[in-house]
């Protein structure tokens, strides 16, 4: 089995893009994430303050993981539920690697997520090559843009991923979501969930809006 089986059957299943990265501890996003949530930039998403090498190392999450599958799914395709179109997907993805390279490249227990579990999505989406994290601290996929929902599946088999080319400074020189940011929740390139109407409400893209990936 390879990357590009992997990404073969994922957009079988109507996956937009998919990549896969090696299962390891994340030491220096374990290193921010700490001093971010010690600073108390996390408002009140307590649960970051739990369940933190789980959420580091995905194979304290799932015993033996040694390959992250990243797949991506746009809000287009997404519909109001995209916890459900994204696991629906992932199941499919399972079920279709499962039949062509068997079920020991699984666990028997919960090895697929999506914004359901201590993991750190958006930097696996880029270990695997999807995009880069920009200054709207949201995912941006070359071609796809922010506006896409990631999903996760671990496989117990190693997978050699391929070299990836994602650019590593992705915005360059743009400042358009810092600067379209009503609150401020983006100053300073940290992002402030106390500030952030999205975090507070569920309700605001207007950094996503102003990036121009979004609007290609």
């Amino acid at each position: 089995m390879t990357e590009t089986d992997i990404r073969q059957a994922a957009l079988e299943v109507c996956f937009d893009d998919c990549g896969i990265a090696t299962a390891m501890r994340l030491d220096r996003d374990a290193q921010y994430m700490d001093n971010w949530v010690a600073h108390g930039l996390h408002g009140n998403m307590e649960y970051l303050e739990r369940n933190r090498e789980k959420r580091y190392d995905p194979s304290e999450l799932v015993e033996g993981g040694k390959t992250v599958v990243v797949c991506l799914l746009t809000y287009a395709k997404s519909g109001h539920d995209y916890h459900r179109a994204v696991k629906s997907k992932l199941y499919q993805l399972d079920a279709l690697l499962r039949e062509r390279f068997g079920d020991e490249i699984v666990s028997d227990s919960q090895h697929i997520f999506c914004d359901s579990a201590p993991f750190l999505e958006r930097r696996w989406s880029v270990l695997a090559g999807l995009g880069q994290i920009g200054r709207n601290h949201q995912l941006i996929h070359p071609t796809l843009g922010s506006m896409v929902h990631p999903g996760e599946l671990v496989l117990q088999v190693e997978v050699e991923a391929m070299p990836k080319t994602i650019p590593k400074d992705i915005c360059a020189d743009c400042h358009r979501c810092e600067e379209a940011c009503p609150t401020g929740a983006l100053r300073n390139s940290v992002w402030d969930a106390r500030l952030c109407i999205a975090y507070k409400t569920h309700h605001c893209l207007v950094c996503q809006e102003a990036c121009p990936y979004n609007n290609a």
